[in-house]
């Protein structure tokens, strides 16, 4: 879809000046495929009003595929020395997400999909030395193609992407700050719902870490925390990895590497995964899970969501207001012990948790 006229514009300025924090004479990196040039032209334009000194690079949609079709996946997946060192002397990066065609790259081989982003690691550990900001905009998602793949209405989700990254994220740190103070001090996380979850979890005294879709100082001390995801609200703790009681049953989607799973229902006892049941898309948990290693059936993570801008977007569930995801396998990346291969994660979105008796979020509110 076209964007209106003036609101490529505002976005840009919002999310430049609220998200990232842009200052005049930093060097801007700006990466965009077809579909979103509308959007990143205007980051360009308020980059320079700023006094910023922006550059775009265009990735075009129609020959990506016709260069991975004909072979060239390991290419693309190797930059060349110039686009490294665009990398390395960039203050600041703003990334339109492409391929644009997400159903597309998802029915890719694996061996295709690793040659691809083969260039991931390096990217990070440049990014990290040169001291880097960015933001991955959302919007860039809202296509035609994505739109068939997800099942939701373009013109409603890309508004709504636009009214979440538009939001001043300050407007997220009372609710957020609350949270992490109950998930820090807490003991027994019970979540509860009419369609069946009534699940208890322990928390392990760790700090409980705020996604509110920009970077400061705080996040800059964290692992990849130089990057964020617009818009993105929520409150993340890693948990007790030796206890879970009871069953999660999703009413969200959920997308998994390889796709979406509908309607999980996950039972635990003593600690660890016992079974996992899905409406659909179950092969693309089981597969996974079989190798996962160990680790990989215990309790990782809860995060709640803090957007009430948020409710059709597709890879957003997590973030949208009182919503509750539930996640096992791997957790180290959030303070915790378990370093498994594997990750997975349910939501529930209008159930009651718990902490210590004390209800913190009920029908779809924070308290």
């Amino acid at each position: 879809m076209s964007p209106d006229s003036a609101q490529p514009d505002l976005l840009a300025r919002r999310v430049l000046s609220q998200r990232i924090q842009l200052r005049p004479k930093e060097t801007v990196t700006i990466e965009a495929w077809p579909t979103a040039l509308p959007w990143a032209n205007a980051f360009v334009r308020q980059a320079r009003r700023i006094g910023a000194k922006p550059i775009l690079l265009y990735d075009d949609e129609a020959s990506y595929w016709k260069e991975v079709l004909s072979g060239g996946a390991p290419g693309l997946g190797r930059p060349g020395a110039h686009e490294w060192a665009v990398l390395e002397h960039s203050d600041v990066y703003i990334y339109f997400w492409g391929p644009e065609d997400r159903s597309r790259m998802r029915a890719l081989p694996d061996a295709t999909q690793e040659a691809l982003t083969a260039f991931n690691a390096r990217w990070y550990e440049v990014a990290t030395k040169a001291g880097l900001r960015g933001l991955r905009m959302e919007i860039a998602r809202a296509t035609e193609a994505n739109a068939r793949y997800y099942g939701v209405n373009l013109g409603r989700w890309e508004r709504e992407l636009v009214t979440a990254s538009m939001r001043n994220p300050a407007e997220f740190d009372r609710p957020s700050a609350r949270l992490r103070r109950a998930l820090e001090h807490g003991t027994i996380v019970r979540i509860r719902h009419p369609n069946g979850t009534d699940l208890s979890l322990a928390l392990a005294d760790r700090e409980a870490r705020s996604f509110l879709g920009r970077v400061t100082r705080e996040t800059m001390k964290r692992r990849f925390g130089m990057l964020a995801s617009v818009p993105t609200a929520a409150v993340v703790v890693s948990v007790d990895e030796s206890t879970a009681e009871g069953t999660i049953v999703s009413d969200r989607e959920n997308y998994l590497p390889s796709g979406p799973v509908v309607k999980g229902a996950w039972k635990f006892s003593d600690g660890r995964l016992r079974s996992a049941r899905y409406a659909s898309g179950g092969a693309r948990f089981r597969g996974p899970y079989a190798m996962g290693g160990d680790g990989k059936d215990r309790p990782a993570f809860l995060e709640i969501g803090l957007d009430p801008a948020l409710r059709v977007s597709p890879e957003l569930e997590d973030s949208e207001l009182g919503a509750i995801t539930v996640g096992i396998g791997a957790n180290a990346g959030y303070g915790g012990k378990s370093k498994s291969s594997f990750s997975s994660w349910l939501t529930v979105r209008g159930a009651e948790l718990s902490i210590d008796g004390t209800v913190v979020v009920k029908g779809g509110r924070v308290r």
